[in-house]
């Protein structure tokens, strides 16, 4: 049978069945289409459902009373001992309204300390009266989703900062330099977390997880009360960012939290969640490991050369700068001509190669290449940073080029160029790069040529990168 029928069978609202099914005390099938079958068993577990609720049974104990858990006398015993207690609490709290009553109690002069010391005698006598559990501000008492939520938005403000220094400064932050960045990156935190909550009502982090923060009415924080919730949070929950404090304030926050306290920056506020789906937890998953692939294509989009267009003199001589200062190596840099800046005060034993230049009409730069003779006697891998540093910054305008393999094609490259004694060719993503060597009186030995005793000697080295 359908639902609808399922619905006049019993007198039952479609809400209530379908809460029903939800908590596991139906299971219809699937017809072909889509729509759920109920059988002859789900309409006689829905009466027993049906009149155990109208009793007062718990969900819980009609559940452990399917699954054979839980015996139906004792069930009925509980919700009997349950309703006496009720019983007699109600008559208390009706006695007391009486009494109060016929005093001529007013509420501008009402003596609730009076009162209330009759609830303190009436509690010793068994008879407990309190304010409904519910009147209580909500609170998530769920820790880890809370720090991993936290953990996942302080991971894209990181994100946004490096993508803003490495696409502007062409800077990221060394191993050295984590705290700074971190508390950058809090910074970033400080500024668009409350600017999300007073719109939003949530963060990326908590959103995942069904979290949302807002006022005690319900209506969303304004920017000043989120913002000053991030102070508390930042003081109290991550200890000022310091390392080693940091910590022992993420583990007593999370104590208090797991034992159901308010926490400092949650004071006054309505912290909620929406369900506890598994499947909330593999997409956190899914967005932190979308979070450190993003990183890993910041890194290489540090490390590959910034202009990635048809390239003039000026924009290879800036790709080359930039290949030296990325990975830090020692060498000359060039100007907007293509010429090195020798540095002052400085005397080179072998000055480096000339590049020279071959452009089109229109100033597109086709080839680079040098001819190379050093003035000392010893010939070893002088010109190694010179090649691979101009391959690079030609390689990076290539449209066969990208950060998806830029990786590849520089091991390729590396696994191609010999050393200052072989000839080599090679084609490289639209690129040819070849090397010819010319000596006389020296001896190669592992890579590198020594002059012969008493031999006159001659070392030429000619290096091309050109475009087809």
């Amino acid at each position: 049978m359908n639902v609808s029928q399922l619905e006049t069978e019993l007198d039952l609202p479609r809400a209530s069945i379908r809460f029903y099914e939800k908590e596991g005390l139906l299971s219809p099938a699937r017809l072909a289409n889509g729509y759920r079958d109920y059988s002859q068993a789900d309409l006689d577990a829905l009466r027993r459902v049906k009149l155990l609720r109208a009793l007062g049974l718990p969900l819980e104990d009609i559940k452990a009373l399917q699954g054979g858990g839980l015996r139906l006398a004792d069930a009925l015993r509980a919700q009997e001992e349950r309703l006496e207690r009720e019983a007699r609490q109600r008559e208390a709290a009706r006695t007391l309204c009486r009494t109060m009553e016929d005093e001529g109690a007013e509420y501008a002069t009402l003596d609730a300390g009076r009162y209330l010391d009759e609830l303190t005698r009436l509690e010793k006598g068994g008879i407990t009266l309190r304010p409904p559990a519910g009147d209580v501000l909500p609170v998530v008492s769920h820790p880890w989703r809370r720090f991993l939520a936290r953990m996942l938005d302080h991971g894209l403000c990181t994100l946004l900062l490096n993508a803003l220094l490495v696409f502007t400064l062409r800077f990221s932050f060394g191993s050295e330099l984590l705290v700074v960045q971190s508390y950058l990156a809090w910074g970033v935190q400080f500024l668009l977390e409350p600017l999300l909550l007073s719109t939003w009502g949530t963060t990326p982090g908590k959103w995942i997880f069904g979290l949302e923060v807002r006022r005690a009415h319900g209506g969303k924080l304004t920017w000043s009360q989120a913002a000053a919730r991030f102070s508390l949070l930042f003081r109290y929950g991550e200890g000022w960012g310091l390392p080693g404090y940091q910590f022992i304030r993420n583990y007593k926050s999370y104590r208090a939290c797991d034992d159901g306290q308010v926490l400092p920056w949650d004071e006054g506020l309505s912290y909620t969640i929406r369900d506890e789906k598994a499947r909330r937890g593999l997409a956190w998953a899914g967005a932190m490991a979308l979070e450190i692939a993003l990183a890993l294509l910041l890194v290489l989009q540090l490390f590959m050369p910034p202009v990635r267009r048809p390239l003039t003199v000026a924009d290879f001589a800036r790709n080359y700068n930039d290949v030296l200062r990325q990975n830090g190596w020692n060498g000359l840099t060039l100007d907007e001509t293509g010429a090195w800046v020798e540095p002052r005060n400085t005397i080179l034993i072998d000055p480096p190669p000339v590049f020279r230049y071959e452009t089109t009409g229109d100033g597109v730069l086709t080839g680079v290449s040098y001819a190379y003779e050093p003035e000392t006697g010893l010939v070893w891998n002088q010109t190694e940073t010179e090649q691979l540093a101009a391959l690079m910054a030609m390689l990076a305008a290539q449209p066969e080029a990208g950060l998806s393999n830029w990786l590849p094609l520089l091991q390729t490259a590396e696994d191609a160029m010999g050393d200052p004694t072989e000839n080599f060719r090679f084609s490289l993503a639209g690129l040819t790069v070849e090397q010819e060597v010319a000596y006389t009186g020296y001896r190669p030995m592992s890579g590198v040529l020594l002059p012969e005793e008493g031999a006159e000697t001659f070392y030429r080295q000619s290096f091309s990168i050109r475009v087809g």
